[in-house]
């Protein structure tokens, strides 16, 4: 079992449902941190929408730079912090090609917990370990209102999502914020065409 993530461009409307679903659902202030971010990339005179949080990735970069152990890998694929053990290195922001995870400020996470050893460790999406594990979606994708994410076994995902294919940097670098290295990230998506432009005649 490896879950992963699903996410369709030609059906993704921008509308941010996903992302206000799960700030709501994991009680994410308003604030610099967004466990699943929604954004339209141009890339040769088209746009793409994409909508991803943390990708779950096979080899975790930042699981391995992690040095005070904080970042822990289930058995089936979810990639979690143990915020209580978070130090504030960030070695694991700097590792992510994805640029996942994130700190929270002040304003954002204004209440410290008293098993904290810093006053804002690292966050990031956990697939809603709490739902998944009662056999329900994360909350990201039951919000979409045009079905453009899923979520499941990898390999199912696959059969079930005809002309969907792996996230990666040769034919997606929009999606890759800190360097290209490939991870093995759980994220499948079918590629929306790029548009077709007519020129009018003079």
């Amino acid at each position: 079992m490896r879950y992963a993530f699903y996410f369709d461009q030609t059906r993704c409307m921008c509308c941010n449902a996903c992302s206000v679903a799960c700030k709501d659902w994991n009680q994410v202030n308003p604030g610099p941190v967004r466990w699943r971010k929604v954004e339209t990339h141009e890339l040769n005179d088209s746009f793409f929408p994409l909508a991803m949080s943390c990708n779950h990735c096979e080899e975790p970069a930042c699981q391995a730079a992690c040095t005070a152990g904080a970042i822990e890998k289930r058995e089936d694929g979810v990639v979690y912090v143990d915020r209580d053990k978070c130090q504030g290195l960030q070695l694991c922001i700097t590792a992510c090609p994805f640029a996942e995870p994130r700190i929270a400020d002040d304003k954002q996470e204004p209440d410290r917990k008293s098993s904290w050893i810093i006053p804002h460790p690292m966050q990031k999406c956990d697939m809603c370990v709490e739902r998944i594990d009662k056999a329900q979606r994360p909350v990201c994708v039951a919000a979409c209102p045009a079905h453009a994410l899923d979520f499941g076994d990898y390999d199912l995902l696959l059969g079930r999502h005809p002309g969907a294919e792996p996230l990666n940097s040769t034919k997606y670098p929009y999606a890759y914020a800190n360097n290209d290295t490939e991870t093995g990230p759980s994220f499948l998506i079918k590629p929306r065409n790029p548009l077709t432009i007519i020129k009018a005649k003079q």
